[in-house]
Parts: structure tokens; sequence; C-alpha cells
């Protein structure tokens, strides 16, 4: 990985900044896209004290218009990207809304890593072996797209919108591959991990899941193996889907290419940005 930029969001913590660890240590320069607070700068000079190529990009994956300046930041300052790890997740008890009006879980899990992605398709284009790696979750399984009602305005649940949003990973990841076959576009499970998405939760749970799940680092290496491994490159893997380091068929509901263009053109037009399709 030695010369080649990486971006990852939601980096700050968890499995993003396992991520990013490992990918520095291989010899890349880690991009560590997150929200504009302390943790973000944090990261980036605890992983340059270990020897670690980094940088901070803010960006609020709920906002368009952050996720627009981030991109631009990006293109100002980088002749190319070589992988993009979407990788920012969240999960709330109760039901808000993002600032350009979309659920919060859906905004920043699904429609903020689609625009980012499309935003950053011409430098990762300009990179010689291109990668999107999409962190999704066996979660996908449990539930279907609530096409009448995305941002569940009735009977919302945590799980019930996460799990959604992992789902629309999944087809994107489908969708994306179809319509971009010059990059390797790959999703994946890390396992159940103890990371900071599980904060609100009860205080009690998460202590049980601090200490009963595994590390961030044991969750990150399914990850770091798709951005990294020579072998998971190309027509291959591309749109496939990953639990952990085996490659598995995700759900039908995840396996519906009808369903996959569905999801695309929603996504297009609440974010504004389109991308042709490849016929």
């Amino acid at each position: 990985m030695t010369g080649k930029t990486v971006l990852v969001t939601g980096a700050a913590g968890g499995i993003g900044y396992a991520t990013a660890r490992a990918l520095t240590a291989m010899g890349a320069h880690v991009v560590i896209a997150a929200r504009d607070n302390p943790r973000g700068p944090a990261a980036v000079a605890s992983l340059e004290r270990t020897g670690g190529s980094a940088e901070f990009l803010p960006v609020d994956l709920a906002s368009v218009t952050s996720v627009r300046q981030a991109a631009r930041r990006f293109d100002a300052s980088h002749p190319s990207l070589d992988v993009l790890i979407n990788n920012a997740g969240i999960a709330t008890r109760t039901r808000s809304l993002g600032p350009d009006g979309f659920e919060l879980t859906w905004a920043t899990n699904f429609l903020g890593g689609f625009l980012l992605t499309l935003l950053l398709l011409p430098a990762l284009e300009r990179s010689a072996h291109p990668r999107i790696v999409n962190v999704s979750s066996e979660a996908h399984r449990t539930t279907r797209i609530r096409w009448d009602d995305l941002g569940l305005s009735t009977g919302y649940g945590a799980f019930k919108a996460y799990a959604q949003s992992k789902l629309a990973q999944v087809l994107f990841t489908r969708e994306l591959a179809r319509r971009k076959p010059g990059i390797t576009v790959t999703a994946v499970h890390p396992g159940a991990v103890a990371t900071g998405i599980w904060r609100s939760t009860p205080r009690l749970v998460r202590a049980v899941l601090r200490m009963t799940l595994p590390s961030s680092e044991k969750g990150a290496q399914p990850v770091v193996r798709l951005a990294a491994d020579p072998a998971m490159a190309g027509s291959a893997v591309s749109g496939r889907y990953f639990d952990r380091l085996r490659q598995v068929e995700p759900a039908p509901q995840g396996a519906n290419d009808a369903d996959a263009g569905r999801l695309w053109a929603i996504a297009e037009r609440a974010t504004g940005e389109a991308l042709p399709a490849t016929v």
C-alpha cells in the first residue's frame, strides 16, 4: 500500500480507526473523514506519533452540503484516490432528522456515502486499480426496504433503521459495480464488534457488549483485506458481499437488481447527484 491514498469515513474511532492504523502501517496515506470535532484530529495525531501518514477531512455525512464541501477539499489537494472505505455508521434509539430533512440513520449510513462515492469517482478513476469497500452488516438479512416510508416515520426502531441502511449499502454495492466495472466494489460484514456505534444503547447493555464482543482490530481485518489484498480485486469479487473473510451470498433482498436500480434512482433524487447508467 506504499504510496497509495485511502479515504476512510468514520475513522475517528472504532473499526474505522483500526482500519486506518493498519493501512498506515502498510505505507498508505490515510484521509480520516469524520465530523469536525476533536476526535478526528486526535486520531490523525495518534497515527502520526507511530510513524503513519494521515490527515483529517471534516465531513458530516448527514448533510449534502458538508459532503460536497469535503469532496471539493479532497479534490483540491489530491490528484487521485486509490481506495474509498465507506465505514461510517450510526444507530439511534429515537428517530431524528438530519439537516436536509432525511431520517438521520438513513442519511448518515447510506445517502451520505452514496453522494461522497459519486463525487469521488473521478479521483478514483485516476488511480490504476481503484477500490471501494462498503462496510455493511448481516443485519441486512432481517429487513426489506420500506419503499413507501424510507424514513420510518411510523414503526421506527433503532435496529430497523440500521438494518435498512445496511441493506441499502448491499444494493448500492451491486449497482455501482454494474455501472463502474473498472472499479472493484465490495460490501463486507466485519462481524459484531464493540464499537462506538452502540453508544446510544443503555449503559448496562454497552458494558455487556464491551465485555463480550471482539475488538475493533478484529473487525478491521476483513475491511483491510478487501482494501489491500491483491487477490481481492477485479470482476471476480466486484459487486460481491463478504461475511468477515468469506465471500457469501447476500440475502435475496440484497441481490435484487431491480431494487438496486430503484434505490439508485431514489438516492440520486435525494442527493441531487446523478451518474449515467452503463448500457
